[in-house]
């Protein structure tokens, strides 16, 4: 950034820190952040739930059987391929750490245009490389989440959790919507009418996502942070470049140096290893419709779909209250035994034929354990873990560190599903990861509830 611009946006910066904020601002922007969730949640999960639709339409498969080779042989296509294109996520973190020198207010506009673009290229591909492009985008900006970002820094800090898991438990309800759209808009007798399901959620996407630029201010930890780098002389930054080598930190963020400092601090470096063993565990949430489509009836599904977010949220929404009470450690411990819980009890129920009613609060209650215990290992644990000037490059490095864990789960369960029942390897798989996941955090991470966020160092969580 050249001298010019720096004035410029030290300028900017001093006129929004002079600003007053409405009364009622934190209630505004829940509300638009909470809006914001609501799409990346919908996002997160369409393709997923509408998964065996696509594939009958795109493959032409006219007997809409989930257990026949012809869908086993399209599932052997778009899975792989699906695997391989998270490759391209290496480049989120250096897109995410733009923030930590523009802002969160642009780049939270511009993640949730983002989603809604993705969402419609799916909604319009008619072959399969449409389908995998429309996907790749989708996966190129849900996992930067913004909004939790955007909370962290707005919120009082003893109610970070609370806020940050409030909006998410609504949103995770929300999903719900998939499967009333779903009872709208898909049909048996069309093949192609599962695209109608993504009208509502892309047109709403691309509103709020534009809105939001203009209802929400900046975030007052990233005004200060920047405003104090930007009035540092050049001697001044130099000296301070030199003490954060030294340090392994930096008031002046980026993909690189966000590298560094997680494997050089130690309380990031094993949040990285349980993390990543953690994220071998997340796969089967791409693979839960194709389960429910082979158990049970195309309507049977759709109530589940329903049903299965309010558990979820509910689930989500409690693990934010435990989270400040009980600390982010053993919550992941309730957290993780809940998903295993109830994964067990979603394969049952689709196995033992108890309906849809069953099978959705079982797999309501397993995810929400699963994806709580992720925002802790994946956002909230690392954010107040890094220096504020780091934070939003730290928070997308690890990240894409972090869900590379991914990986090993799928590739197991690509390979394995082709001799063993997909339920059933949900469960091979996943016990093992989760439980050494678990140990490795209780014993060798520190408990990070509570700390300011405006006065972490690289010290902050060193051994005494």
């Amino acid at each position: 950034m050249t001298k010019e611009k720096e004035a410029k946006q030290l300028a900017s910066l001093n006129a929004e820190a002079a600003r007053p904020k409405p009364l009622h601002y934190i209630a505004l922007a829940m509300v638009v952040l909470t809006v914001i969730y609501i799409v990346d949640e919908i996002t997160s999960n369409m393709n997923a739930a509408m998964q065996p639709y696509v594939l009958f339409d795109l493959f032409h498969i006219t007997s809409r059987n989930v257990n026949s080779p012809e869908y086993t042989a399209a599932f052997n296509v778009v899975a792989p391929i699906q695997v391989f294109s998270n490759l391209l996520l290496i480049i989120t973190p250096f897109y995410k750490a733009l923030s930590d020198k523009y802002g969160r207010r642009i780049f939270l506009m511009i993640n949730t245009v983002g989603m809604g673009l993705g969402m419609c290229i799916v909604m319009t591909a008619q072959n399969v490389v449409w389908y995998i492009l429309g996907m790749v985008f989708m996966m190129f900006f849900t996992p930067n989440d913004m909004q939790v970002l955007y909370i962290m820094e707005t919120a009082p800090k003893e109610k970070r959790a609370t806020y940050s898991f409030i909006a998410k438990g609504i949103a995770l309800v929300s999903v719900s919507l998939i499967g009333v759209f779903s009872r709208w808009f898909l049909h048996e007798e069309y093949v192609g009418s599962w695209r109608n399901v993504y009208l509502i959620p892309v047109i709403v996407a691309l509103v709020v996502g534009c809105a939001s630029y203009f209802m929400l201010r900046e975030t007052p930890v990233f005004v200060e942070q920047r405003r104090g780098w930007l009035t540092l002389s050049e001697e001044e930054r130099k000296k301070k470049d030199a003490e954060d080598k030294a340090a392994g930190t930096s008031e002046n963020g980026g993909v690189f140096k966000a590298i560094v400092f997680i494997f050089k601090n130690r309380q990031l470096r094993w949040i990285l290893i349980a993390g990543f063993i953690f994220f071998a565990t997340t796969f089967y949430t791409s693979y839960y419709a194709t389960v429910l489509e082979g158990a049970m009836s195309t309507d049977m599904v759709a109530t589940a779909l329903v049903i299965y977010p309010f558990f979820n949220g509910l689930i989500t929404i409690l693990s934010g209250f435990f989270s400040d009470k009980l600390g982010r450690k053993k919550v992941c411990v309730i957290l993780g035994t809940m998903a295993l819980v109830g994964l067990l009890a979603f394969v049952l129920a689709c196995r033992l034929g108890w309906g849809p009613v069953a099978a959705g609060v079982a797999y309501g209650c397993s995810i929400g354990g699963l994806w709580s215990m992720s925002d802790t290992l994946i956002l909230t644990m690392p954010a107040e873990s890094t220096p504020s000037g780091m934070r939003s490059s730290v928070m997308g490095t690890i990240s894409v560190l972090i869900g590379a864990g991914m990986f090993i789960g799928q590739i197991i369960f690509i390979i394995g599903q082709n001799f063993i029942s997909m339920d059933v390897l949900f469960l091979v798989i996943c016990l093992p990861f989760m439980v050494l996941s678990l140990i490795i955090l209780l014993t060798k991470v520190k408990e990070t509830k509570d700390v300011d966020l405006d006065r972490i160092t690289a010290e902050t969580y060193a051994e005494k």
